[in-house]
């Protein structure tokens, strides 16, 4: 890809993240899309058919820098440090850019999700049911219902980066991390 074309596309990801953050995902236009992002709106059909495929594109890449890109480099290691890297590196992504949380956090429940999007999310949430699993099965894991398991830690870590970002200056430090996990793994562990 060219570097003109990385930068398009950068342009119209961040600017579609701060419309979300003002407007909603309904709320979102081609046409104001183009104008945050400083181009015509027949730039942006250059790139994106229309607003659907322009927010399955920003989904895929967001997804595809988060936590379950990590995961073929921390298999190897102790459930709870594959637990706490996935934890650190979700939570260091989205105070970084709290944007991403507004966007992601409704476009999962949005009828814009592609199926192939769906199966992004449950990739993970299955490798994260597994990892639980192995959990349980090594008595590490209170033997509580996986999927409840998982909402209890995605939006434990969603939660805890707004607060970050709202009432803690965007300012994430080690202790906060550690101790954000430690209350996480306190509730899981066996």
């Amino acid at each position: 890809m060219s570097d003109t074309k990385t930068k398009r596309l950068n342009q119209i990801f961040d600017a579609t993240l701060r419309l979300t953050g003002k407007v909603g995902i309904a709320g979102l236009k081609m046409s104001n899309i183009a104008k945050e992002a400083s181009m015509a709106t027949g730039t942006l059909y250059i790139y994106f058919e229309n607003k659907e495929d322009l927010l399955n594109a920003l989904y895929f890449k967001l997804q595809k820098e988060s936590a379950p890109a990590i995961v073929n480099d921390i298999s190897h290691l102790a459930i709870n440090i594959q637990l706490y890297k996935m934890w650190k590196i979700a939570l260091e992504r989205l105070v970084d850019n709290n944007l991403r949380i507004i966007f992601l956090e409704q476009f999962v429940i949005s009828p814009y999700i592609s199926k192939s999007n769906k199966q992004i999310d449950i990739g993970f949430k299955n490798y994260l049911k597994q990892l639980l699993e192995q959990g349980k099965s090594e008595n590490l894991i209170k033997d509580a219902n996986s999927d409840m398991l998982i909402a209890l830690i995605i939006g434990f870590v969603r939660s805890f980066s707004t607060h970050i970002v709202n009432d803690c200056s965007g300012k994430l430090t080690e202790k906060s991390v550690d101790e954000s996990f430690s209350l996480c793994w306190n509730a899981i562990k066996k």
